[in-house]
């Protein structure tokens, strides 16, 4: 027998679930730290729960999360308006290091099972921040020459989430010549460096210039290293000791490495149009240092680029520089490519770009 297309339509309607989206409070992550005492956790849906089980960093197995029984782990209590009100969560008394990880709940809701997630993110204190002077620069008895560009760099290693830098001189911030920070993240675990680039004048002698690293495991929020300028006497009768070249033969250096920041984001590979693209080349040992041009496709990029920094070993010369870059939707499928220039000749390396909206 034949079924009227109206009873078919019928039970279709019938067969639709109604999509439950799972709302975490916070939203996707929170970044705590040790000790930190009443850290709450919330699922919510819209409509009441037929019960709720969590998963917690830390805890031997999942259980359920309910105004009417008793959490069975220790140091750990029930949170929300409870089951009938759509809401179940938990409050973790005193952050531990087992804490770190995924919070996880699922709820039922009329015998559907939906889950939601929050990052527990344990902050851990990075190293104290330091100064690094480009190797180019003369600064012999901690001296610098008037006139001349310094390029320093501030280096924040081995924190979660990375450390947050700024510069400054004699107590002011410094908002010119900075570049932006570039992170690299593994393990749990980020490295953040920032260059900054100034022409030394008359009226710096005697003064600091200051890198802060900002990060919410350090005891006062942040920690600060400072390097003094002081000004290299224009006349004098000593003699200059003469500098004794480390390397003289041409050391063609490696091929040159591309890397994003890991502060930028990605989708599937892919970058979000309208975003700021943060990528660093890099050319190891070579002598002299290499020299980078940056192009997209064949057009040759002038805007965005930090001052390179170079640094000095047995090996040869480590080069480095930074491209800050707003990318735009007709820049899906075009290439950016890194070529560093040696007398010993041009080695490139590309990155293809794709990006979303």
């Amino acid at each position: 027998m034949r079924v009227p297309a109206f009873f078919v339509l019928f039970g279709a309607l019938l067969g639709c679930s109604h999509a439950i989206q799972v709302i975490t409070e916070p939203a996707e992550e929170v970044v705590v730290v040790e000790g930190q005492r009443k850290v709450n956790l919330l699922c919510l849906v819209e409509e009441p729960m037929d019960f709720c089980i969590v998963k917690v960093p830390g805890a031997p197995a999942p259980f359920a999360a309910s105004d009417k029984l008793p959490a069975p782990v220790e140091g750990i209590t029930f949170y929300g308006l409870g089951w009938s009100k759509g809401s179940c969560g938990i409050t973790i008394d005193t952050i531990k290091p087992i804490h770190d990880g995924p919070f996880e709940c699922t709820v039922s809701v009329k015998g559907q099972t939906y889950k939601g997630q929050i990052n527990i993110a344990l902050s851990v204190a990075p190293e104290p921040p330091v100064i690094e002077l480009a190797s180019n620069v003369d600064s012999r008895n901690g001296e610098f020459e008037f006139g001349k560009k310094v390029t320093m760099k501030c280096v924040s290693r081995n924190g979660w989430p990375g450390a947050k830098l700024s510069w400054y001189l004699d107590g002011v911030k410094l908002t010119e010549d900075v570049g932006a920070e570039f992170s690299e993240t593994s393990n749990r675990r980020t490295t953040v460096q920032q260059i900054y680039r100034r022409a030394i004048a008359v009226e710096d002698n005697r003064k600091q210039v200051t890198c802060r690293a900002e990060h919410t495991a350090y005891p006062n929020g942040f920690m600060e290293t400072s390097l003094p300028i002081k000004l290299k006497k224009v006349y004098t009768n000593e003699k200059q000791e003469v500098q004794k070249e480390e390397l003289t033969e041409l050391i063609k250096p490696r091929a040159p490495q591309l890397v994003v920041s890991s502060d930028v984001a990605q989708r599937n590979g892919a970058f979000k149009a309208g975003s700021n693209l943060v990528v660093q080349c890099v050319s190891k040992d070579g002598n002299p240092p290499a020299g980078f041009l940056w192009f997209l496709n064949d057009q040759l990029i002038y805007e965005g680029l930090s001052a390179p920094f170079i640094k000095k070993n047995f090996r040869g010369n480590t080069v480095q520089q930074t491209l800050t870059y707003r990318l735009k939707p007709a820049d899906d499928g075009k290439v950016l490519i890194c070529k560093a220039r040696h007398p010993e000749g041009s080695e490139e390396t590309r990155l293809k770009i794709s990006t979303y909206n």
